[in-house]
């Protein structure tokens, strides 16, 4: 077995140093890089979120509008004929089912 001498441990260990540092600065860049992905990977998330409810609320609204229309036009049609009233009950049936089952 050989002796070392303090120089060569100096060097060994200045060496590995040196390799560690220039490991480190070969990484940097992909570790940043990992860490900027997921900040946008999750401001993504919160987005798709977001417009998942909007879809939801607009088809709520659709859904909404639609029930409403459905009676303007039986009191319509009774407002014009007078003879409707089934028509308008009939809407209104359907109007309470719909408002108990939202």
């Amino acid at each position: 077995m050989e002796k070392w001498t303090l120089e060569q441990i100096a060097g060994a260990f200045a060496f590995i140093t040196v390799l560690g540092a220039g490991i480190k600065y070969l990484l940097t860049p992909v570790i940043q890089y990992k860490s900027r992905q997921k900040v946008i990977d999750d401001m993504f998330e919160d987005v798709d979120k977001k417009l998942d409810n909007d879809n939801k609320r607009l088809l709520m609204l659709e859904s909404d509008t639609k029930q409403i229309l459905l009676a303007v036009n039986a009191l319509l049609g009774h407002a014009i004929n007078n003879n409707h009233t089934g028509e308008i009950a009939k809407t209104k049936d359907e109007l309470d089912k719909y408002l108990i089952t939202r």
